[in-house]
């Protein structure tokens, strides 16, 4: 098991990369282990189904996906939560969320062509997180559930993947996606929320 102890010795003395290398693409996944208590025989079983539903349903490469944030490690890496364990919905904060990083150029361009073409879309007031995104090559899903028409097409196709996470896998936490458009550019994401996360961690301990 990881502890908060240990993701903190790392962050504060591993290069984000080296960083990234053990915590974000090694197997070791906190929610599997630790929240659903997936016996440790069973594991690679399970993350393998997982991949199967997963890239099935979105017509991707068996491997083309990753577990990403809190469910990956059990503790945030945001600069404005740092560490902060993953949680269920309380009176305080609403539930962590399962963040699954999806990479695939098709689905990627697919989805980046229907934004270029939706009308009426630069007047938005979300227009600029968007344009963001995109210039970093990634899309999220949030911002495909703003737009009428788009909407619709991405609800259909990750539905049956996030009922099949709930009722095979038992899933039990909101599921959000992200559309890379190559592993490089998740690596690169990945490394500046970490450089992030360290810095915030560091801030911390000047106070």
């Amino acid at each position: 098991m990881i502890t908060q102890e240990v993701l903190k010795e790392d962050l504060l003395t591993l290069e984000p990369k080296a960083f990234y290398l053990k915590h974000i693409v090694k197997s070791h996944n906190w929610y599997f282990s630790e929240y659903l208590h997936v016996p440790s025989d069973e594991i690679v079983d399970k993350m393998d189904y997982f991949k199967e539903i997963v890239s099935t349903n979105l017509g991707i490469n068996f491997h083309s996906m990753q577990i990403v944030g809190s469910a990956k490690t059990g503790y945030s890496l945001s600069p404005k939560k740092v560490l902060q364990p993953f949680h269920n919905r309380d009176s305080r904060m609403d539930s962590s969320d399962i963040d699954i990083a999806v990479i695939s150029e098709k689905l990627y361009l697919h989805f980046w062509t229907l934004l270029r073409n939706t009308k009426g879309i630069y007047n938005q007031y979300y227009y600029k997180y968007l344009t963001a995104s995109i210039f970093r090559g990634y899309i999220n899903d949030k911002n495909l559930r703003n737009i009428d028409g788009i909407r619709e097409e991405w609800d259909d196709l990750v539905a049956p993947i996030n009922v099949a996470l709930q009722d095979k896998l038992r899933f039990e936490h909101p599921i959000t996606y992200r559309i890379y458009r190559s592993w490089e550019d998740l690596g690169e994401y990945q490394l500046i929320g970490i450089s992030k996360a360290r810095a915030a961690l560091e801030g911390k301990k000047n106070v």
